[in-house]
């Protein structure tokens, strides 16, 4: 089947536009009529609307120093070699990027996807245990947010114990280095 036959700048088949044209007038179609014509369409609205699964990783304050940054704590690897490897292992994913030591851009950011994407894995950074916006700014969203962190904040500074936005995110995924974010979205995939 081509679909070009159903497209109306390509030119529709005279049954289909009669079809269509009864549709817009009685909004109803026969049995007859829409069992002939429903897989057809079906099909060609599924490739209309179809689109590859979007997710943000989202990463906050100091993150972009990976590499160079604590590396026996956070490992010496920077994150953009890392997403390489996980943009090339998700072929069918569309994973966006963004980092920022700003607290508002990260908020802008989220509030930007967090009602179109699939998913969003957030590694907060020190905003984690501080920042009731990104809380409030989570729970507002439609979009499920995996808390991640690199290193097992549990076994760290004291202070680093409690997290502000872990009651608004769907998950919370920490100790595991890099495969954090790649275990996160595994979570999404499977939710």
């Amino acid at each position: 089947m081509e679909l070009r036959r159903w497209n109306y700048e390509g030119g529709v088949s005279p049954y289909v536009a009669a079809l269509l044209r009864q549709t817009k007038v009685n909004k109803t179609l026969t049995r007859e009529q829409f069992l002939c014509v429903s897989p057809l369409f079906i099909t060609f609205v599924k490739d209309l609307t179809k689109k590859d699964m979007q997710i943000l990783i989202l990463n906050g304050p100091n993150l972009n120093l990976l590499g160079v940054r604590e590396p026996g704590i956070y490992g010496s690897s920077s994150f953009e070699d890392y997403l390489e490897k996980l943009r090339k292992q998700y072929k069918d994913i569309t994973i966006d990027y963004f980092q920022s030591n700003v607290e508002g851009e990260m908020i802008d950011k989220m509030q930007e996807v967090g009602f179109s994407y699939d998913g969003i894995v957030l590694n907060a950074g020190a905003y984690t245990h501080t920042s009731v916006a990104l809380h409030d700014c989570i729970r507002a969203l439609k979009t499920p947010v995996i808390e991640v962190h690199i290193s097992n904040v549990h076994a760290r500074e004291e202070f680093r114990h409690h997290s502000m936005i872990s009651s608004a995110c769907k998950g919370v995924i920490c100790g595991f280095g890099l495969d954090s974010y790649r275990l996160a979205i595994e979570a999404i995939l499977k939710n």
